[in-house]
């Protein structure tokens, strides 16, 4: 099947507007900086309210559908970026499109950022956030994890974690190319990656790890005993050079026991998933990513949520943002 008219103006935009401005000869401040503003033109729906929060004294963004009912579960997502850039902000046309389809409250920290806050400040921002929704009053069937890229890394790794301190592990979770394995060695020979350099990859595990040892399971999940995490979603593209991570990681999940729903889209790229509501395909990779979580979710019991103290958020542009 052809590609899509809009997944090849899509892809001329990030290979000439953004992929050049995530190089390690560029300052992270303005990778960050560039990032944001080129996240700008994505398409966020107007159904959701986007609130300001806080989970454990980590800077959450919380997305809920204007229509939706209390109690309909929770999603925590992690964003991408190379464990040095991105944002709640940068990833709304993913985190909104879930809080629509799923009907449940997507959490999104704005967790520590490398290379200020090196490997495991991500990881522990990411676990508070996790005992904190479980302070809340949501169970751990009510709870779903999802995240991109790194994010997808570090989601993995809060499994590992969970697991390591003895507590549950979420109902299910959902990895975008997820970022699993940061000694580099095993990238997929694509050539045409619209997005990602093998250069700046290696910029941000650098940034991230600072001396640590890429082969720690909690910073490569690929390196980790898989046994005991929740059923997951995979989804990848054919043209990205982390093609390989996520076939590796369907592939140790199967042989963990793990139930693995794993699809690698043709002719897409790195992160192509931002671009639900303008590319078909994101689209519906999206909506898969959204009927995967709220099967589960909607099946689970109400949720008893202690009360989350906002504050109102239009559009904008936060800290950071995204992309690997």
């Amino acid at each position: 099947m052809r590609e899509s008219i809009q997944a090849t103006v899509a892809r001329f935009i990030v290979r000439s507007v953004l992929k050049p401005a995530l190089q390690p000869a560029v300052p992270v401040l303005v990778q960050r900086r560039w990032a944001g503003i080129a996240t700008r033109t994505l398409s966020v729906p107007f159904s959701v309210r986007f609130a300001r929060s806080s989970l454990a004294a980590v800077p959450t963004e919380v997305v809920r559908a204007k229509s939706a009912a209390a109690g309909s579960g929770a999603v925590l997502f992690l964003h991408g970026g190379a464990y040095m850039i991105g944002s709640p902000v940068s990833h709304r046309s993913i985190t909104a499109r879930l809080a629509t389809l799923t009907r449940a409250t997507v959490f999104v920290p704005d967790y520590r950022l490398a290379p200020e806050h090196p490997f495991p400040a991500a990881l522990d921002d990411a676990l508070a956030c996790y005992r904190a929704l479980l302070a809340q009053g949501y169970s751990p069937a009510q709870i779903a994890v999802a995240g991109d890229s790194a994010g997808g890394g570090l989601a993995l790794s809060l499994c590992l974690r969970l697991r390591s301190e003895s507590l549950p592990q979420p109902y299910c979770l959902a990895l975008i190319s997820p970022w699993a394995d940061l000694t580099l060695t095993q990238l997929a020979p694509v050539t045409n990656d619209a997005l990602l350099h093998p250069t700046w990859l290696k910029q941000g595990a650098a940034a991230y790890l600072h001396e640590h040892s890429a082969q720690d399971p909690f910073a490569s999940a690929l390196y980790a005993d898989l046994a005991g995490l929740p059923p997951t979603l995979l989804q990848a593209a054919s043209l990205e050079i982390l093609r390989n991570d996520a076939r590796r990681l369907a592939g140790a999940l199967t042989a963990a026991g793990v139930a693995v729903e794993h699809r690698e889209f043709p002719d897409m790229w790195h992160d192509f998933q931002l671009y639900a509501g303008i590319v078909p395909e994101a689209t519906q990779a999206v909506n898969d990513i959204a009927r995967f979580i709220g099967s589960r979710l909607l099946a689970a019991p109400p949720a008893r949520q202690a009360t989350i103290r906002t504050t109102s958020e239009p559009r904008g542009q936060a800290n950071g943002t995204h992309l690997a």
